[in-house]
């Protein structure tokens, strides 16, 4: 494997320098701590006082190829939609895989790439009451994004360790007491499991307060094919409390925001004899407007454990991060969205992904 050259001794200093203190600030944290810590983040949200506009966030969930099929609600804000109009959203996602580990009884395989096309439409049917859906395209396959992920760690002096053995291959693959349980080898696509959801706000920021703070309740429907996993094969449930403040930073208006809930899980065709009945959610995003059209977000979202298993690539807590812009046109209620998408603690969600989005406001 060659080395790519440094483009800048002060970028690749700061690449170093990022990548040390994450590693040590992760390395210091309990998962549950963690997961502690996030989902308690919308009273502490709460309580700030005199924080403005929004968080422009990437709509993602955990989509890892056994776990992407779980009821897990897209990342949505605090704000609703205006009263008597639309909002639309058309996302794509690409993940990349590359895992492989073995204990005396589980093994588990993940090479491949899998590419989630959502769109997601939300309207504000009453003042108190804004009602969704969203409908998901699912393919899983080989992939070509192997060879890049390796340079780009390398680069920045990240482990490629977890990589070996993985190049450009669909292979999704859990064994279990020497029986394979849950496998993926040929390519395939279809619809994945439909959202409904509702948002109810609790606080609108009147006056001179900025908060938001909204209940979002949702239902997954077992409309994808579980037998090629685009699927779980089961009704699911989340009920999630967020909220949402804005000030200033650095002269810039700054909005961020905290949310936390519970998904609760039906019995599905997925690892059923394995799989858990609750799953805590969490996370924070926030959103620098660096000027009137342009903004840079981050967000960390983190969920416990779906499945009962000593391999962390499956039945581990996990933290996903996502960093990227927000470009919005001049007055006709469109914005652009990209963002990177890495693992940060736990193998539970993909190593990798590219997350592109278009969203629109209006329509009556």
């Amino acid at each position: 494997m060659m080395h790519r050259p440094a483009k800048s001794l002060t970028l690749r200093t700061f690449g170093y320098f990022t990548t040390f203190t994450i590693g040590v600030t992760i390395a210091r944290m309990q998962r549950m701590k963690v997961i502690r810590t996030i989902i308690a983040l919308p009273l502490l949200v709460i309580s700030v006082p005199g924080w403005g506009s929004g968080v422009d966030s990437f709509a993602l969930r955990n989509q890892h190829p056994f776990l992407h099929v779980y009821g897990l609600p897209p990342l949505q804000g605090a704000v609703l939609a205006e009263p008597g109009r639309n909002e639309y959203g058309f996302t794509f996602t690409l993940v990349n895989n590359a895992e492989v580990k073995d204990t005396e009884l589980e093994s588990i395989r993940l090479d491949g790439e899998t590419y989630f096309a959502d769109f997601q439409l939300r309207r504000r049917v009453h003042e108190r009451l804004e009602i969704g859906v969203d409908i998901p395209i699912v393919k899983h396959s080989d992939g070509v994004l192997d060879d890049a992920i390796f340079d780009w760690h390398d680069f920045w002096g990240m482990s490629n360790s977890k990589r070996d053995g993985v190049n450009n291959e669909l292979d999704y693959r859990y064994s279990n007491n020497g029986s394979i349980e849950q496998q993926v080898v040929s390519s395939s696509s279809g619809i994945g499991d439909v959202q409904l959801s509702a948002a109810v706000p609790l606080s609108t920021g009147d006056g001179d307060s900025s908060r938001h703070v909204t209940m979002r309740f949702s239902v997954k429907l077992p409309t994808g094919d579980s037998a090629d996993v685009h699927g779980s094969g089961a009704t699911d449930a989340a009920l999630g409390l967020y909220a949402q403040d804005s000030g200033t930073l650095l002269g810039k208006d700054f909005a961020y925001l905290g949310f936390a809930g519970v998904l609760a899980l039906g019995d599905g065709d997925i690892l059923t004899s394995q799989q858990r009945s609750a799953v805590p959610y969490g996370g924070v995003a926030a959103t620098w407007h660096a000027t009137e059209r342009f903004g840079i977000t981050g967000q960390l979202q983190a969920q416990g454990a779906y499945i009962d298993s000593e391999l962390d690539e499956l039945g581990g807590s996990s933290i996903q991060l996502a960093v990227g812009g927000i470009y919005r046109l001049p007055r006709h209620g469109i914005s652009f969205r990209f963002a990177l998408i890495e693992d940060v603690i736990s193998d539970a969600t993909p190593d990798f992904g590219v997350h592109l989005a278009i969203h629109i406001s209006g329509g009556q």
